[in-house]
């Protein structure tokens, strides 16, 4: 008897929790919002992103593509949330009301992660986020990018070194995973810029201490790796009963000690050379502070610069003709201007900047942008559907969508870099090309990411032809423990010497 009032009292119970974790489950309905069907109970929409199964660039992808409204409902969990499908209401957003927008989605504990924390794209408080960024900023003025840009291209000079030895090892051609050769290349330039110190990335047996096989631990696509970003990001309640930080234990510590002991080193020598960390040094005297922006620095380049160059490298291989263009191009702007690739004449490549543009629209490194609602709002689309929003709700900008539409991109699967020439750039829809983001929480490191890109690629071009290889699977998938644009199998290539 006892067993079975137990019984009774559990399947009661059961219920009605069922029914209250469904209540929400009717928001949309109530707004006349047309939203995404089947959520789950207390999950919502986002089971199969924390559990790794589906990314949610696929789930954003999806929902875009199975609407033809201005805006979607969905369920983060148990919160209602709205993707938008116009680009006047991502105006709104990120721009025209961004006070009731400015909080990421994205956020990191001060407790479990003190040092990332501070990185602006990760704080949601807008007390802090501005001045965070203004420091960055400080940091990457034109005159600290030229002085950067000479380490750049001295990183450019170790990789055609290292192309060209792999080369020769191997008949005459260089086959590679983009994303895995680029992180040599970025990783190079966070240790050279950041650390003062040989990172060893074009190493074949690099050091298992060395700055190259510590960094690979931070963002390496992975089931536990995703798992645990899943649950940061999206159940911040589970990640912080458990502790979780997202940034490795063991790269904290290395990272730490390295960055002490060269303060103190130079210091005593009373010297410093012109790269990150002096710029970072000089207007903080705490280490942690220091360290933040270094961190900042190290996510900004080895990861998101790595992405956006094995992505536009794709694409090049895909295209041969615009890739032979763009390799004239390079050569002319360097030949008229009797100079080697540097700051200024990067900036005479016209068409290099419209191949990278084209490239960030084709693949987006941030295919979603997610932001919360910190004040109540109400958005109307063109379309007349109307939703209201409270603090707390997400807003997903589905990037990737915008930028393969046809209402804003005519033929948009086709590799077309005069998209961005000067004469076309007034026809495009501003909030319709996110790449960066738009309004006054965009990218503060595109200046930086846009001249590692164009300095690599430049470099590349000059001496080596970038051909397709089979070993890319196709038809591309992404790949879903991967918080940037990502495939699964990766994007393969091969380089060979110019005839």
């Amino acid at each position: 008897m006892d067993w079975t009032k137990c019984l009774l009292a559990l399947v009661a119970f059961a219920i009605i929790a069922y029914k209250y974790l469904k209540r929400v489950h009717s928001h949309w309905k109530k707004q006349n919002v047309p939203f995404v069907p089947d959520p789950i109970p207390l999950f919502g929409h986002m089971l199969p992103t924390i559990i790794v199964k589906e990314n949610i660039i696929d789930f954003v992808d999806r929902a875009y593509k199975n609407f033809n409204t201005s805006m979607v409902g969905f369920f983060f969990m148990q919160q209602p949330g709205i993707i938008l499908r116009d680009p006047d209401l991502v105006k709104s957003v990120l721009q025209t009301n961004f006070s009731s927008f400015n909080s990421n989605v994205m956020s990191l504990s001060e407790k479990h992660d003190p040092v990332l924390a501070k990185n602006p794209f990760f704080t949601r408080d807008p007390h802090l986020w501005r001045p965070r960024r203004n420091k960055v900023s400080n940091n990457l003025t034109g005159k600290k990018l030229k002085l950067l840009s000479v380490i750049i291209q001295e990183v450019c000079n170790k990789m055609t070194v290292f192309v060209d030895r792999k080369i020769q090892e191997n008949n005459g051609q260089y086959e590679c995973e983009l994303k895995a050769y680029f992180l040599r290349y970025t990783g190079e330039v966070v240790a050279n810029s950041a650390f003062a110190i040989e990172g060893e990335s074009f190493e074949d047996n690099p050091n298992k201490l060395s700055f190259t096989k510590v960094s690979k631990t931070l963002l390496q696509p992975s089931f536990i790796n995703g798992l645990k970003q899943a649950l940061i990001f999206y159940v911040p309640m589970v990640a912080e009963f458990f502790g979780l930080s997202f940034l490795d234990k063991r790269t904290d510590i290395y990272m730490r000690e390295n960055i002490k002991t060269i303060l103190k080193k130079r210091q005593q020598a009373g010297d410093a050379p012109n790269d990150y960390l002096k710029f970072c040094s000089e207007f903080n005297s705490e280490l942690d502070d220091i360290l933040a922006e270094i961190f900042n620095f190290y996510i900004d380049v080895y990861e998101t610069s790595s992405t956006i160059l094995a992505n536009i490298c794709h694409c090049l291989a895909q295209n041969q003709e615009i890739q032979a263009q763009l390799r004239d191009h390079i050569t002319s702007a360097l030949k008229d201007n009797e100079e080697t690739i540097s700051y200024d004449s990067l900036k005479n490549m016209n068409y290099l900047d419209q191949v990278v543009y084209e490239g960030l629209r084709q693949l987006p490194p941030l295919a979603v942008q997610m932001k919360y609602c910190n004040e109540a709002i109400s958005l109307t689309g063109p379309d007349g559907l109307t939703c209201h929003l409270e603090p707390g709700n997400p807003v997903f900008i589905p990037v990737r969508r915008l930028h393969l539409d046809d209402k804003y991109w005519p033929n948009p699967n086709v590799f077309d870099p005069l998209r961005f020439s000067v004469e076309n750039q007034a026809n495009n829809n501003k909030y319709a090309f996110l790449a960066f983001g738009e309004g006054p929480r965009m990218c503060v490191g595109m200046r930086l990411g846009l001249l590692l890109v164009k300095h690599a690629i430049a470099t590349l071009l000059l001496k080596y032809s970038i051909e397709p290889s089979a070993k890319t699977k196709v038809p591309l998938e992404i790949e879903p423990s991967s918080l940037l644009l990502s495939f699964k199998g990766g994007l393969w290539c091969k380089f060979k010497l110019q005839n």
